[in-house]
């Protein structure tokens, strides 16, 4: 009986015995894929070409933040679960919708004569929008989530900037898309103020 004893001790204290009984640790997390949809320009304006073959080259390079995924151009999936759309358009200090928000980022030197608002697509819906003070989604008809992320910057680009402006812009919007993306496409909870 002893040597029985002996032997069951020795197998629930071997090793293969103790990784069936400790909890599994925690799997890293499934990088995800980004998506990032062409930049939404005015075709007549020849400064907004111009800059939109630099400013998508530095989007896709720049996408991959914090180690959060990988951003790849749109191509064969037409419904990709994470999708950045960007709108590039004429700088203006008034909001096209909605109150303007207070914080203002101007990209690269000279004057700021256009600016980029961006938005992140889960499954179809808007999450999250990233620019300043704008609500319409740049596609019409797209649902839209009861709460969205809202990034309070307004990005504006100066009429002399450089490539690496467009890639610290370009990173910027990756960032904060790849913040929603961390938490599943939801808004930051609201803050609570304690009653005194």
């Amino acid at each position: 009986m002893k040597k029985i004893g002996l032997l069951l001790a020795a197998l629930l204290l071997s090793p293969l015995a103790l990784a069936q009984t400790t909890p599994a640790a925690p799997k890293a997390q499934a990088p995800q894929t980004w998506y990032v949809a062409p930049i939404v320009i005015d075709e007549t304006s020849e400064a907004q070409k111009a800059l939109t073959q630099q400013f998508m080259a530095q989007m896709i390079k720049t996408i991959k933040v914090n180690e959060y995924q990988i951003g790849k151009a749109l191509g064969k999936t037409q419904d990709p679960k994470w999708l950045i759309r960007t709108r590039l358009m004429p700088a203006s200090s008034d909001p096209l919708v909605g109150k303007k928000h207070p914080q203002g980022l101007t990209y690269g030197k000279g004057i700021p004569t256009q600016e980029i608002v961006g938005e992140l697509i889960m499954d179809g819906t808007l999450v999250a929008h990233i620019g300043q003070g704008w609500r319409e989604p740049i596609v019409p008809g797209t649902p839209v989530a009861e709460k969205l992320s809202i990034t309070n910057y307004r990005y504006a680009i100066g009429n002399e900037a450089k490539a690496g402006d467009l890639e610290e812009l370009a990173a910027q919007i990756g960032f904060e898309a790849g913040k929603v993306i961390a938490r599943g496409g939801k808004p930051l909870p609201e803050k609570v103020t304690k009653k005194k």
